[in-house]
């Protein structure tokens, strides 16, 4: 590894320096949070594969949750996720899906 690629890695690291997955993934974040179903059903996936994020199941629910009205695939995957928590989680998962007010 040279001297740039190991200074570029650790940069990366913390978060110093932008990259065009994390860029890629802050306009994912707007979209869903401005209640567009398709980014939203996107982010519930990233949530419960740990794609880009922490492996989060109650997450994943709270945004399948929001895009389910207008997405089949949405509803089915909050439906499997929703079988994998306890009922506390699914509470928690949908106080969280209610639409908020104000920026992100």
């Amino acid at each position: 590894m040279t001297r740039w690629t190991a200074v570029t890695v650790l940069l990366l690291s913390y978060g110093l320096m932008s990259s065009p997955a994390q860029a890629g993934l802050h306009a994912l974040r707007q979209e869903a949070h401005k209640g567009l179903p398709k980014a939203e059903l996107q982010l519930g996936e990233l949530y419960q594969y740990g794609t880009g994020q922490a492996d989060h199941l109650i997450r994943a629910l709270e945004w399948y949750d929001r895009a389910a009205p207008h997405s089949p695939r949405a509803a089915e995957l909050a439906r499997q996720t929703a079988a994998q928590l306890t009922p506390a989680q699914r509470a928690q998962a949908a106080a969280w899906a209610k639409p908020r007010l104000g920026p992100p």
